[in-house]
């Protein structure tokens, strides 16, 4: 067909599924009479490519009835499913964030849309009637913007159900959302906190508007609650990172919880956090936006004195907090006491009343070792990593590459002999079942994680992030290794560790002591007076100061030595305020990373990404090369790595 008869014919707009950046763009191809009267927007198709010799998967995101391409349009093949899973707005959102991050949108449309599960497609429309089309904002919601603070507390919810006060919260502004026929979305970190934030929903009359979108339920069932997202118009979407992309009808909230939590980086391509998302999509609908947690992030304060959130608290009673290294009165051994014996004192007191929380940094019985005759670290001998133990009697374990290691010797005095370096929840088990002789003791960890549990008498040892909820909260809360938490090489440890603590904190009954040791002079003062805001508003100046984020943004930059000589050729064209490399991370890729002003940010995407797409164009495996050395890496770019992790 020519371009001249193109004119006259219908023709779409796809974007291929495709990953390769020179392809992160509409591509036209002609509708054939056959399924004019099908096809739609949103549809996933499929289409040639190179004259016909492969295909692809595509979505539509256009018509027209004329092209600008030249030569002769290839027709769409087929129509996948009769489904418009790409809605405009999402198309639209997915587009706004890929060019954010410099990355693509086919990416960003993988993170949105799961894999389609044909069985369940059939099963929903036999069973509903349901008109096939894209979703639409119809009411106007008032577009408030607000960062929640809610101190602690574990509520009834149901019979023999408890959950943290921060779900009563969400739930009775969820409430308020789906009376007046508008949807919410409510993006948390992990599958514990989506059940029981389904929980408090259920309790509060709202079951049959709750749909879940996280990764631990089942393909058909991820693609059933995909479709009612697509075609109710007032639903309750509860997961996890990417519900933040659901095409909701009808935007009425969006709420984070934790939103510092490391289960709420994105790891996956363009790297867009959910905050961000959260924030794009706020603006483009003017829908409600809570930001929640239990203590004030660096980011949320960096808002706040923006005036782009209007922080609330939500009171309650606050337990008081003991930070058992600044107040010991006694010698040296005692203020350096793993579990300090004031602690011991107040957990036998409250043992009789319930359960007592005591939260470990690492789990197992020794998450490092050491040579029992010259106290050198025990490390495995083919990758260096830290050798562990998971059991007393167990074999120690590599925890980099998990090798076995049965027959240790010290490369300093050639002893055979290990010792226990850092305690972990078995072997804290084994030092404290001499203070609570006959006491029930209860473990959870990542491998086997408890989430409720009675208020009968137990000692709950748990390591953070794993504590189960228990009926009326814990008598007590005895916090250790803190030490552990504020010494990691990240450029939030001191957040992360406040945010550790507290979020154990908040399991605890209205007045129960809590005990928190390793906490240092600043952090210490800062659990005890409460003032997480000062300290935020406090850390971000510093960083502001010094050009670090999230005062600046960054772009970390990866590649071939000679994919990173282009970007510093191109420097003097990105507007930057710092730059950091290259320095080399392994035998054939390098880093380069990019500090810039949020008002530049939309120039250094675009150039990154131009320059990803150069490279892309250029940069070829070499003739005849088959193993992975001999081919060249691309250009790779992560902008917001939150807290630059993996970075030191």
């Amino acid at each position: 067909m020519t371009a001249a008869a193109s004119q006259v014919s219908r023709v779409a707009q796809v974007i291929l599924d495709s990953p390769l950046p020179q392809l992160d763009h509409p591509f036209d191809y002609l509708v054939p009479d056959r399924l004019r009267e099908e096809a739609a927007i949103g549809q996933k198709v499929t289409v040639p490519l190179r004259a016909g010799a492969r295909r692809s998967d595509a979505w539509i995101v256009g018509f027209s009835d004329t092209s600008d391409f030249a030569g002769n349009l290839a027709e769409i093949e087929s129509i996948i499913s009769p489904v418009a899973q790409l809605t405009p707005e999402l198309y639209a959102l997915a587009r706004t964030v890929a060019d954010r991050q410099a990355g693509s949108v086919v990416d960003v449309i993988r993170l949105a849309i799961p894999p389609r599960y044909v069985r369940a497609e059939k099963e929903y429309f036999a069973t509903r009637e349901t008109t096939l089309t894209s979703g639409t904002s119809t009411n106007a919601p008032a577009g408030t913007r607000t960062s929640l603070l809610i101190r602690s507390g574990v509520i009834s919810v149901a019979d023999q159900v408890w959950a943290p006060a921060w779900t009563a919260a969400f739930a009775s502004k969820v409430s308020e959302v789906i009376a007046a026929g508008n949807s919410a979305i409510l993006t948390v970190p992990d599958f514990r906190d989506v059940n029981i934030l389904e929980s408090a929903l259920i309790a509060a009359g709202l079951s049959d508007r709750i749909v879940r979108t996280d990764a631990s339920l089942a393909a058909a069932t991820r693609w059933t609650n995909y479709l009612r997202i697509l075609h109710e118009d007032s639903v309750v979407v509860i997961g996890n990172r990417s519900s933040v992309y659901a095409p909701v009808r009808n935007l009425g909230l969006i709420a984070l919880w934790d939103a510092t939590d490391e289960s709420m980086t994105e790891p996956l391509a363009p790297y867009a956090h959910p905050r961000d998302v959260a924030l794009i999509r706020q603006a483009e609908t003017a829908c409600d936006l809570i930001i929640a947690a239990h203590i004030t992030s660096v980011e949320s304060a960096r808002l706040e004195k923006l005036g782009y959130l209007e922080q609330q608290l939500v009171e309650s009673e606050i337990p008081k907090i003991i930070a058992t290294d600044r107040h010991s009165q006694k010698d040296d051994d005692e203020r350096s006491a793993r579990i300090p014996p004031a602690a011991i004192v107040a957990a036998r007191a409250a043992i009789t009343a319930g359960p007592v929380l005591i939260q470990v940094a690492k789990p197992g019985y020794a998450s490092t070792l050491r040579c029992a005759s010259c106290r050198e670290r025990a490390l495995c001998a083919h990758c260096h990593g830290p050798l562990a133990l998971k059991t007393k009697n167990g074999i120690p374990t590599c925890r980099w590459c998990a090798r076995l290691v049965p027959a240790w010797s010290c490369t300093k005095c050639h002893s055979h002999t290990l010792a226990a370096g850092s305690p972990g929840s078995e072997k804290t088990a084994e030092e404290l079942a001499r203070a609570f002789p006959g006491v029930r003791v209860v473990f959870s960890d990542s491998e086997k994680r408890l989430t409720q549990l009675n208020g009968e008498p137990a000692l709950v040892i748990a390591t953070s992030g794993t504590e189960p909820i228990v009926e009326g909260g814990y008598r007590a809360v005895l916090i250790l290794d803190g030490e552990s938490a504020r010494t990691r090489e990240d450029l939030d440890t001191d957040i992360s560790a406040l945010r550790t603590w507290m979020n154990a904190v908040a399991l605890a009954a209205p007045g129960a002591p809590v005990y928190i040791a390793g906490t240092g002079e600043v952090l210490g003062a800062v659990v005890e007076s409460g003032d997480f805001g000062s300290f935020a508003r406090q850390t971000l100046n510093e960083r502001e100061a010094l050009g670090l984020p999230p005062a600046t943004r960054v772009a970390i930059v990866t590649g071939s030595r000679e994919a990173i000589a282009g970007v510093e050729k191109a420097l003097d064209e990105i507007p930057h305020r710092s730059i950091l490399g290259p320095v080399p991370i392994s035998d054939e890729g390098y880093r380069l990373i990019i500090a810039f002003d949020y008002k530049d940010g939309a120039t250094v995407a675009t150039s990154l990404r131009a320059l990803v797409l150069k490279t892309a164009l250029t940069n070829r495996k070499p003739a005849g090369a088959s193993n992975a050395r001999a081919r060249v890496l691309r250009l790779n770019v992560r902008i917001d790595d939150f807290a630059l992790r993996g970075i030191g």
